[in-house]
């Protein structure tokens, strides 16, 4: 392997002249996140609940809050369809609660397809026997503005469909005909178009708990018009919030605006939302205790509810958010974690497969696009090893497997790319495809996979940049010195979190620090920690970083080495103790 392994992407002048420090240095970070007033610093970094645009603003919701509320009223049986993701699973949760705090007896149902035997969105199928069992209502949550057939289907066989999403809409702009459809990003006064799934469904709750006390309005009124919500409501809602914050953290939408408001402000109430299965699944992921961040999220409780639609059937996950009691939490609980230790024994027999595959393809080459097939492979993990993929070849992956009679898969690409534009571009080769700009999913038949795949490569081929620029980029957004890694300036740098999508976690880079001790760490043996040092100002400083994963790369690293190393500064309160440490993101050594 060559370090670096990323294209490092250095700050433009002044900042790449000038060693930032301090105040400085948040500051700089701010400036490049587009973030250069007063007003705009404060915030950014002080996201409050006052931030978000009243539910009204966004296209839909009055309408869609009227027709629950009196499907509720008139006693109609209502089934909220969900999707298998973890942002499907949190937005039916948070319209179930709401629902049931509204009409505690109501008749209402939740519904989420088969990933592998039913597939993503609405289905002809479940729309036909979900009015057989005497539904009047289909609710959708995160899925639903790309089925204009299937809502034909829904209004012929007599049930009334309410459609709430939020990704791509059809290319010719075309919406379902329905009796709603809310989405934040078709003509309205909502200004950020970003939410997921639980962020819509959240500010639904939020309209329909209005319309339920008769806050309801032809016209949107001035804000301090609007009738308080009573307490006990307004609590509620406020409960559900750490749902919609779950289902922003792992549906890897922009980290801005509405959604850093929902994340930051939802995952302080996340030990108090009175879900019993939540409660269940924190104590699993050893999260009961002392606060969660977006970090933990993704990679702790995220995992483990996807693993329930990957491995199994998601109504499992639906149930431990809805309808489950202390002791089938519990059970749900330890469900999802054996699941997941499942799903991560195939996701690494997959991953070695599918790299065999491009090196037999590739060699020591760079391919231009990635197309693999091979029936045996899970449907429900194949896009997390095409990531996997992404982060090694730096160009956009699809990884296929035998679905019934045809082939179905999943795309993950990289910054610049849009995915969604690219399957456009090949889609007549594509039974189906659907997603957005970074992830996708594509259904075809195998005698096209050939013929797909050539086209594939060919328009990512002309949008990738040239091979010798090939590598994952990794933005660096200032020059710094250990010395400027204070406690001070890290826990300044913490109040840009929440991270993720679009405000990722700082990358500095500081240049000429010679390693002083390498050890191998973890249960595994795989983890590196680097300790290294610097002289400045006449005094040596010292930095400990942590290679997650590096051990097996340890022999590029020797004590007395120097090299430039670009980390994510942290801090560790072990113990109640703060400290400066830093993740070591990647490294080039300095020429003798």
């Amino acid at each position: 392997m060559q370090f670096p392994v990323k294209r490092w992407i250095r700050p433009e002048a002044p900042v790449a002249a000038e060693r930032a420090h301090g105040a400085d240095l948040v500051r700089t970070l701010l400036d490049a996140r587009g973030i250069r007033t007063a007003a705009a610093r404060d915030t950014f970094c002080r996201p409050q609940l006052t931030h978000l645009q009243h539910p009204s603003e966004m296209h839909g919701t009055i309408e869609a809050a009227r027709a629950i509320c009196a499907a509720l009223r008139t006693g109609r049986h209502i089934a909220i369809y969900g999707d298998y993701d973890v942002d499907g699973i949190m937005a039916t949760a948070i319209l179930w609660h709401m629902i049931r705090a509204l009409a505690p007896q109501a008749p209402i149902r939740t519904y989420v397809p088969h990933r592998i035997e039913e597939g993503y969105g609405l289905n002809d199928d479940a729309l036909r026997t979900l009015r057989a069992e005497g539904v009047d209502m289909v609710i959708t949550v995160d899925c639903g503005v790309s089925a204009i057939a299937e809502a034909r289907v829904a209004a012929e066989i007599g049930l009334e469909l309410v459609i709430t999403d939020h990704h791509e809409l059809q290319p010719t702009g075309e919406v379902p005909v329905a009796r709603a459809v809310v989405h934040p990003r078709l003509p309205s006064a909502q200004r950020f178009g970003e939410l997921c799934g639980a962020g819509v469904a959240w500010k639904l709750a939020w309209m329909i708990a209005e319309v339920w006390c008769g806050v309801d309005r032809e016209s949107r009124d001035a804000a301090e018009k609007r009738a308080p919500l009573p307490e006990v409501l307004r609590k509620r809602l406020l409960s559900l919030l750490p749902l919609a914050s779950i289902g922003t953290v792992a549906d890897v939408v922009p980290m801005l605006e509405e959604n850093r408001v929902i994340v930051a402000r939802g995952l302080t109430e996340i030990h108090h939302t009175g879900v019993v299965g939540l409660n269940a699944l924190l104590v699993s992921a050893r999260l009961d205790s002392g606060p969660v961040d977006a970090e933990k999220v993704a990679f702790r409780l995220a995992p483990r509810i996807n693993a329930c639609g990957r491995m199994g059937h998601a109504e499992d996950a639906i149930e431990l958010f809805t309808t489950a009691n202390a002791s089938r939490a519990e059970e749900l609980s330890a469900l999802l974690e054996e699941l997941n230790e499942q799903r991560r024994t195939d996701d690494r027999a997959i991953f070695d497969e599918a790299l065999a595959q491009v090196r037999a393809r590739h060699g020591d080459g760079k391919p231009r696009g990635i197309v693999l097939a091979d029936e045996k492979w899970n449907l429900g993990i194949v896009g997390i090893v095409c990531s996997k993929l992404v982060d090694i070849y730096a160009c956009p992956v699809i990884l296929l497997t035998r679905n019934k009679d045809v082939y179905k898969g999943s795309g993950r690409s990289v910054p610049g790319i849009e995915l969604h534009k690219v399957l456009a571009d090949c889609s007549e080769h594509l039974l189906a495809f659907g997603g957005h700009a970074m992830a996708a999913g594509v259904k075809l038949d195998g005698s096209r996979i050939a013929a797909f795949t050539a086209a594939f490569e060919a328009a990512v081929d002309a949008v990738l940049p040239p091979s010798d620029q090939q590598k994952p980029p990794l933005s660096i957004d200032c020059v710094c010195a250990i010395d400027d890694l204070d406690l001070a300036t890290i826990q300044q740098i913490d109040a840009l979190a929440p991270f993720g999508r679009e405000n990722r976690k700082p990358s500095m880079l500081v240049e000429g620090v010679e390693i002083t001790q390498l050890r191998v760490m973890g249960r595994a043996a795989n983890h590196l920690e680097v300790n290294v040092r610097q002289r400045s100002n006449g005094q040596m400083r010292f930095l400990r970083m942590h290679w997650w994963d590096g051990a097996k790369h340890a022999q590029f690293l020797a004590k007395g080495t120097y090299i430039d190393v670009v980390v994510e500064p942290a801090l560790n309160n072990f113990r109640g103790i703060a400290e400066v440490e830093a993740k070591l993101v990647d490294f080039c050594v300095r020429p003798t």
